[in-house]
């Protein structure tokens, strides 16, 4: 899902390394049933796709794009408000490129400009977000929102906070604000869901998914691939039929990154509800093998997959420890 958003890209496969010299002895003293995420990889090997876009040439223009900027912050910007948005639109080309650090800096080069200009607030509150500080995700989109209440985007960013927060009943209270907006878009209604079965339950969601699903016009069904993955967690699209129909996009390689960044989050998400939780890992990491930057399902993919490390990783080092003192 392609939005005003934040990307970051980590590499996570650390554990082995770590405990490199007692990784199998630590791993028979685990609990039962506590996955070992640095195990064989769970995903059906059939659903393994490893996409290699052509990224050299929108590198190059988006370097093009950022000289460009460049020249005009430097020489034509003689406002606050021409260099604040100078600044943002650098932020954006950064973050699209996956270079973090710095698309931080013009995000906050942009703010101090312009204290005003709600734009930034929102890749702040993202940026936020994914370092787990979710209160200071909703002060920022609740900044953004007090200067544009009328981008509802940053209402459903609010809400995905919230869920990552645990406060769900908040979560869908702003998630039904776009969804009030766009009822046709796939996204917010995979959001609602997941929001709602952690709320209520599966069964709860997968009823109001359901009725929401049939409340979407033909033309949107038919023209927004991301309800592929709605008809998957209805179950009414098998796994295979899904991936099936995604290897169609292999000859238009940015949509077939594109996909697989999305299907992959979301199946991921699918089975931690499912409590298969080295299966969703994996998924977690196949979708930020896509390296989809500028996609929410990337950015939280990430997160995702250190939240899980960092629950399993206290458990093996106990393990590990217990080990060595035997």
């Amino acid at each position: 899902m392609k939005r005003i958003i934040l990307k970051a890209h980590h590499s996570i496969w650390c554990l082995s390394l770590i405990f490199a010299g007692s990784l199998l002895s630590a791993c028979a003293n685990l609990q039962l049933g506590e996955p070992d995420l640095t195990g064989a990889f769970a995903v059906p090997p059939e659903y393994i796709l490893l996409p290699n876009p052509p990224r050299a040439a929108k590198s190059t223009q988006d370097q093009a794009i950022i000289l460009k900027l460049s020249e005009l912050l430097d020489t034509k910007a003689h406002t606050a408000k021409e260099r604040s948005e100078l600044f943002y639109e650098l932020g954006v080309v950064y973050d699209r490129l996956g270079l973090e650090a710095t698309a931080r800096s013009m995000f906050s080069n942009a703010i101090s400009q312009k204290p005003d200009y709600a734009a930034p607030y929102n890749f702040a509150g993202i940026y936020f977000l994914s370092d787990g500080r979710y209160q200071d995700a909703c002060e920022a989109f609740n900044a953004s929102l007090e200067l544009n209440s009328q981008d509802h985007y940053v209402n459903f960013n609010r809400g995905i906070a919230q869920y990552y927060a645990g406060r769900y009943k908040q979560a869908i209270s702003d998630m039904l604000v776009f969804y009030g907006k766009q009822p046709e878009d796939p996204y917010i209604l995979l959001w609602l869901y997941l929001s709602e079965a952690k709320l209520a339950g599966q069964d709860y969601a997968a009823n109001n998914l359901k009725i929401r699903y049939q409340g979407v016009g033909k033309t949107a069904l038919t023209e927004q691939w991301g309800f592929n993955l709605v008809k998957l967690y209805l179950g009414t699209l098998s796994e295979d039929r899904f991936f099936t129909g995604t290897k169609s996009y292999v000859d238009k390689p940015d949509l077939f990154c594109e996909h697989l960044c999305e299907g992959y989050f979301y199946l991921a998400k699918l089975k931690e509800l499912a409590g298969a939780e080295k299966l969703a890992y994996d998924y977690f990491k196949l979708a930020l093998a896509t390296q989809r930057y500028g996609f929410l399902e990337y950015r939280y993919a990430s997160a995702e997959a250190h939240k899980l490390e960092r629950k399993y990783a206290k458990g093996l080092k106990l393990q590990t420890e217990n080990f060595e003192q035997d």
